[in-house]
């Protein structure tokens, strides 16, 4: 008897404790897994629909699916349960709301059942109004992007700059937090699009959560303790791509009857969990630092510091693409520790001021010479790129044309300085001409590159 029951508090407190600790951890180190697995998505979606898709070329984009996406379709949704973000601020809230209210606030099996469809709703309109049809009137509405930016390791919460620039998107993620209080993970069961996917793909999965029924009593604490409200006393096998591998239910049981399993095998809940998480890190740095390799390399001058460069962030690489943004995402997750904050602002406020960075663009564009090139030098410019910092170029003019970019200096976030760097330069180069294409989820990089290159080319 003394054995169980040391076993049965063990079981209650290691697998809450490991979890939580593996949330914290992935909060810190990989912010934007979940909004770069949602691109990546998108980037294969517009690429098949285009006729352009190459898993070659687009290999970088496409970490964070690599990453989470063959993980979910064999063991489950482990990334929602232990390793997204945004559901750790969920889990949070409700941890928060338990001790304030001391009660759960329980919604009706139906009303629940309904609700859940809203994702798929949300999902199919992202797909065919968004990205199928280059809609932007939605981009400064993703509540992922306000939120990386106000949920930042080692910075306050710029409020004032999301309130100008993502007010929709604030508005809508105030609203979350608040019904997060009387429902747990309310926007994982009922807005995330990318948890519709997963509840799909998860159906395949050849893990388990074994409940026999006849073992069972009348408690319903399985029931009760689940953050995504499935009615686990109906059956004794739980195969609901809902379920999001918490294990709640396996810790919450008082007679030990709620197992983990694969393959219809038991296993240990925390070997299960600790496993799922160790793999889709190692790959996402594995991804993360070929990439890196392969990165352009950019001639930076060391005037620029450290802290300038690199903005040390929790919450927001959150968004290497907006989940609400018509453009392809082109951005992948590497060195997430270092590069979360400032992807997140550049894809969220596109929709606020792409129009005036392209009008800015267009102004800045220099008066070319009547053969339709510039004058022969070399020139220095500057533009404005993420949250109102400086970039500064040296731009090569040979035989009238552009011939070569180069960063002198820049207040960015360098992984994702240096895809937009490589992707704009390249661009301006071929088109001859600073109106081009931003890079999806590096807009503010993008664009004061090309302003900075518009301001050099002035002088021409």
């Amino acid at each position: 008897m003394t054995t169980a029951n040391t076993s049965q508090k063990k079981k209650i407190t290691i697998i809450p404790i490991l979890r939580t600790v593996i949330q914290l951890l992935s909060f810190i180190l990989l912010p934007g897994l979940y909004i770069g697995a949602f691109s990546g998505l998108q980037q294969i979606w517009q690429g098949i629909i285009s006729g352009s898709f190459n898993i070659i070329s687009l290999l970088p984009q496409l970490i964070e699916v690599i990453t989470v996406i063959p993980i979910t379709i064999l063991l489950g949704r482990f990334f929602c349960g232990w390793m997204c973000a945004f559901g750790a601020m969920g889990d949070l809230i409700s941890a928060v709301s338990h001790k304030l209210f001391k009660r759960r606030f329980k919604i009706s099996e139906q009303v629940d059942k309904a609700l859940k469809m809203v994702k798929y709703i949300l999902l199919v309109f992202i797909v065919v109004g968004i990205w199928s049809l280059n809609t932007t009137l939605f981009t400064a509405a993703s509540p992922w992007d306000a939120f990386g930016m106000l949920f930042t390791v080692g910075k306050l919460p710029d409020i004032a700059y999301v309130a100008a620039n993502l007010l929709p998107a604030l508005i809508i993620l105030i609203a979350i937090i608040i019904a997060s209080f009387f429902i747990d993970r309310f926007f994982c069961r009922y807005l995330c699009p990318l948890g519709a996917v997963f509840s799909v793909i998860s159906k395949l999965r050849v893990t388990r959560i074994l409940k026999p029924k006849d073992h069972c009593g009348n408690c319903r604490v399985c029931t009760n303790s689940c953050s995504m409200g499935i009615p686990l006393y109906k059956s004794d096998s739980n195969k609901s791509g809902e379920c999001i591998n918490c294990y709640k239910c396996v810790s919450a049981c008082p007679r030990s009857n709620v197992t983990a399993a694969v393959l219809d095998s038991d296993v240990r809940p925390v070997l299960a969990g600790s496993m799922a998480a160790i793999t889709m890190a190692g790959i996402s740095y594995a991804g993360s630092f070929a990439t890196s390799l392969s990165a352009a390399d950019i001639t930076v001058n060391q005037s620029a510091s450290s802290a300038d460069v690199a903005e040390t962030s929790s919450a927001a690489q959150i968004a290497s693409s907006s989940w609400l943004s018509s453009e392809p995402a082109a951005e992948s997750s590497s060195s997430q520790k270092a590069a979360a904050e400032s992807s997140a602002a550049q894809a969220s406020s596109a929709t606020a001021n792409s129009s005036s960075e392209r009008a800015v663009s267009s102004q800045a564009e220099p008066a070319q010479t009547k053969t339709g090139k510039y004058k022969d030098g070399t020139y220095q410019g500057s533009g404005t790129g993420f949250r109102r910092g400086t970039t500064t170029v040296s731009v090569t003019v040979q035989n009238g044309e552009i011939t070569d970019v180069q960063v002198l200096s820049y207040e960015d976030d360098r992984p994702f300085f240096s895809r937009a760097y490589s992707t704009v330069v390249e661009e301006i180069i071929s088109q001859q001409s600073t109106q081009v294409d931003a890079v999806s989820g590096a807009t503010f990089s993008s664009r004061g590159i090309m302003a900075a290159v518009a301001d050099a080319l002035s002088n021409a």
